[in-house]
Formats: structure tokens, C-alpha cells, sequence
């Protein structure tokens, strides 16, 4: 799985930024598909009580839980190594903080450049609206002076002359287009081994069965209603013909005291 690069003329063996994506999936595919049987064999043990665990907090029992799973993380973890070509975890480990170390200096350097990209356009549309605005008040000396202005700024691309409130303006902007960089994939994996991370899977699987048992008993009941209601027409369907044809039919009515307040009639 390793692969070739040539830096500074100088031959580099590595895995590529590849290898921290297949770790990612890696270990969400482990989360979703290998441990399904353990959270389901287990989860029952955090069947807490809400006040009780706000008073008490975490047991021991589901500690015990905890090391479990992470014995379990571990051997999965053994398996990606294997698959991966490497001697031992740690040599894993190692390359893919290489790679986030790599990934996070060229991400650094998008940044820049989108920083700028971003400044320019931002510049460009408050001029637009200033011509536009001073076209339309008939200030047509102005707008050439604008435009000639704005040809002078395009061939400094390089200045360094914009100002701080330019860059508090832009800033927020690049929250929506900063692509997710390989230290942040990375971190959602390692989320994975904590405790606090655990024991709040295990919990939302918890509410996740009651949600399902409830789903299935109401389930349950309308397919029961249903039933009741189709068979009390199939005999009032079969009851007709009888009538018609003066077969003597015999009705009791039975009461049968069940609560107090409670009482059913059957038909004999």
C-alpha cells in the first residue's frame, strides 16, 4: 500500500494522504458493523436512571464495559496495521502524523490564498456598487476614476497594504469554505477510544431500543385492532344469511363482574 514520491531529488517511500482516510473508514465501519454485537449484548448495563446518574455518575460495571470495548478497538486496530504492510502500531501511527503534519502546511497555504481570493472579490463588489450607485446620480467622472483606480490595485496583487477590518470581514467567510483537514479526521477517530465518547454511545443506544419497543407495541396493537375489527365484520357478514333463512338462533347475555366499575357483555 505504500507509495513513491521524489522530494529535493530525493526518493520518499510513503502511504500518501490516502492512508488517513482508509484509517477513517476504517474505524467507523469497525463502530457501525464489528461492535454492533457488543453494544447490543451490552448496552442494557447503561440502563441508568437519570437522577441516579446524575447523582451517582458512572458505574464500575460500566467501566468494566469500557476496557471491554477498547480490548476490542484494539484488535481491530491490529487488523488495519496488518492490511496496511506495517511492522507494528506504532510505526502506523507515526505515518499518519506525518501525513496530518503535511496536510495541515498546505492547508495553511490554501487558506492564504483563499484569503486573498476572497478580499478581492469582496473589494470588487463594493466598487460595483459604488459605480453603480454614482452612474445613476449622474456622476460619470467619478466612475472612470473608479475604474482606473481599480486596474492600478489589480496589478499589486502582492500588496500587503489591506487593512484589519478587511480581514475581521473576511475571516468569518472562510468557516464555509475551509475544507475538513486530516488532523480533524484523525480527532473524530481518536473521539472514538475516550470513555465520555463510549459510555454516550452507549446511552443513545439505550433510548434508541426504547424508542424500537415502543414503535413495535404500537405496531402490534393497531395490527391486533385491526384484526378485531375485520373479524367483527366477517361476523356480522355471516350473520345476515341466517336471518334470512329463520334459522332459530338462542341470545344470552352473560355479565361477568371483573372490577367495579368495570363489566363486558358476550354473546351466546
Amino acid at each position: 500500500m505504500a507509495e513513491a514520491k521524489e522530494e529535493g531529488g530525493e526518493l520518499i517511500v510513503g502511504h500518501g494522504p490516502g492512508l488517513v482516510h482508509r484509517f477513517v473508514n476504517f474505524a467507523f465501519q469497525t463502530i457501525n458493523n464489528e461492535m454492533g454485537e457488543f453494544f447490543n449484548e451490552n448496552c442494557s448495563k447503561f440502563e441508568q436512571d437519570f437522577d441516579n446518574y446524575q447523582k451517582q455518575g458512572e458505574t464500575l460495571e460500566q467501566y468494566a464495559c469500557y476496557q471491554e470495548y477498547r480490548g476490542k478497538l484494539e484488535e481491530q486496530l491490529q487488523k488495519f496495521v496488518e492490511k496496511e504492510e506495517f511492522d507494528d502500531e506504532e510505526e502506523c501511527m507515526m505515518e499518519i502524523q506525518r501525513l496530518v503534519k503535511e496536510d495541515l502546511e498546505k492547508h495553511k497555504e490554501q487558506m492564504k490564498l483563499m484569503m486573498k481570493a476572497l478580499k478581492k472579490a469582496q473589494k470588487r463588489a463594493m466598487k460595483a456598487i459604488r459605480r453603480a450607485q454614482r452612474a445613476a446620480n449622474g456622476e460619470l467622472d467619478d466612475v472612470e476614476d473608479d475604474v482606473d483606480e481599480e486596474k492600478e490595485e489589480d496589478s499589486d496583487e502582492d500588496s500587503d497594504s489591506e487593512s484589519k477590518e478587511g480581514e475581521q470581514r473576511t475571516a468569518p467567510m472562510l468557516m464555509f469554505f475551509s475544507p475538513t483537514t486530516l488532523e480533524q479526521l484523525v480527532e473524530m477517530v481518536m473521539n472514538l477510544g475516550e470513555y465520555q465518547t463510549f459510555s454516550m454511545m452507549m446511552r443513545m443506544k439505550v433510548q434508541q431500543n426504547r424508542v424500537m419497543k415502543l414503535l413495535m407495541e404500537a405496531r402490534d396493537g393497531a395490527l391486533g385492532e385491526s384484526k378485531a375489527i375485520e373479524g367483527e365484520r366477517i361476523g356480522e357478514a355471516g350473520a345476515k344469511p341466517a336471518a334470512a333463512d329463520s334459522t332459530e338462533v338462542k341470545m344470552e347475555e352473560v355479565k361477568v363482574e371483573v372490577d367495579d366499575d368495570f363489566f363486558f357483555e358476550e354473546s351466546l
